[in-house]
């Protein structure tokens, strides 16, 4: 029999709901909550919200842990009862009791049932898994009911609930808009900015010079399943490591899963990636718009947070990161955070600036400086050396 993965369990249960329970509207699949993300999300019959986490083999105490703190996040950002469900081949015993004692539902679903079921109920899909052992086309085109759409259906007001109130991130701006079109509006507007100013910086001291690669134009790029899309614009860095040119890139559109989606209109995340390199020996760094947008006063926060992921940057180097950005003139100092965290200074960026070009320009330099710097500590092996930060 074909051993199904976690995708083929999740498409079949997105196909036939009716094998969790009858009355199932799917909202979402890896829908992100705050800085995670949900299976698969339902509209039950009541117009309650059904989280639901699959797990291909056992369920374990830590998907229990997992799902419990879903439903607690939801529950923080929306007015609506909030259902947790945990499916998996096999629920122990001791699991089960701990589910009813934190009021998780949870069912057991083997690779024998669903055999059965598919056998009997949907000849396709059966013979698209089990015998083709393919993941079935179908389950991509289920339609689903936008959050937006649910939330407005099912709002106690009278009035549409913002869909970014359910899927609040946890890093949002606090000035963000509950008016997804104003956000969508704003962050647009920097996005045009980016795609119309001709970028030319001199950066460490004048030993690389960045510049926007006028003779090839930007492009739309979008990845099979849409989870990426947007345009790329051509930048090219020059420097004595370099003189004919490193091939560098600005993206601005979305990334996956990520950015919450739900905090614009058309629920697309907004992103601005930084990319120096090309193929195996390149560096990224990304920038959310969620994160910093300012959409009342049509704004960005003047600064930038410092975040490396351990794996690819030991910690070991991020202090060495900031003192080579401040010795090279880049501000860095601690937030006002409880828990503080490296901020990169990039100064006030107003839309309606006369002079937002520039502002929008230092935001850019800021960003290749860094990834710049990132690339260097990376080491020569997926990284790119730059002599002059030896």
């Amino acid at each position: 029999m074909h051993i199904l993965s976690e995708k083929e369990f999740e498409d079949i249960l997105v196909l036939h709901p009716e094998l969790m329970e009858d009355g199932l509207t799917l909202l979402d699949r890896q829908a992100q909550l705050e800085s995670r993300r949900t299976d698969l999300t339902f509209s039950d019959k009541d117009g309650n919200i059904l989280l639901v986490e699959l797990k291909k083999g056992r369920v374990t105490l830590e998907n229990v842990t997992q799902i419990i703190d879903y439903v607690r996040r939801s529950k923080g950002q929306v007015n609506k009862k909030i259902r947790g469900m945990l499916i998996g081949q096999e629920v122990p015993q001791p699991i089960q009791e701990i589910c009813k004692l934190n009021k998780i539902e949870w069912k057991e679903m083997t690779t024998d049932l669903l055999f059965h079921y598919l056998q009997n109920n949907d000849q396709n899909v059966y013979d698209s898994i089990f015998i083709k052992g393919k993941l079935h086309k179908e389950a991509k085109a289920v339609p689903k009911m936008s959050f937006q759409d649910y939330l407005n259906q099912t709002s106690p007001f009278g009035i549409p609930y913002s869909s970014y109130q359910f899927f609040k991130p946890v890093d949002a701006s606090p000035e963000l808009s509950d008016d997804s079109q104003a956000n969508q509006r704003v962050a647009d507007g920097f996005n045009q900015v980016i795609m119309d100013i001709a970028f030319i910086r001199s950066l460490f001291h004048q030993q690389i010079k960045i510049t926007r690669n006028q003779n090839q134009p930007l492009k739309w790029c979008q990845n099979s399943n849409g989870s990426w899309q947007g345009y790329v614009i051509p930048y090219i860095l020059t420097s004595t490591d370099f003189p004919n040119g490193l091939p560098c890139e600005v993206y601005l559109g979305t990334i996956g899963y990520r950015g919450n989606k739900t905090t614009f209109a058309d629920e697309k995340s907004r992103f601005i990636v930084v990319k120096v390199g090309t193929k195996t020996n390149h560096m990224t760094t990304q920038y959310g718009f969620h994160k910093y947008l300012r959409t009342d006063k049509k704004s960005l926060f003047p600064f930038f947070e410092l975040k490396f992921n351990s794996r690819g940057l030991p910690k070991a180097l991020w202090e060495t990161i900031y003192q080579t950005l401040t010795a090279y003139g880049y501000y860095v100092q601690d937030s006002a955070d409880k828990k503080p965290s490296k901020i990169l200074w990039v100064g006030d960026i107003h839309l309606n600036d006369v002079h937002v070009d520039e502002k929008v320009s230092n935001l850019l330099e800021a960003l290749f400086a860094l990834t710049i710097v990132k690339a260097h500590y990376k080491g020569n092996e997926k990284g790119i050396q730059f002599n002059f930060l030896k």
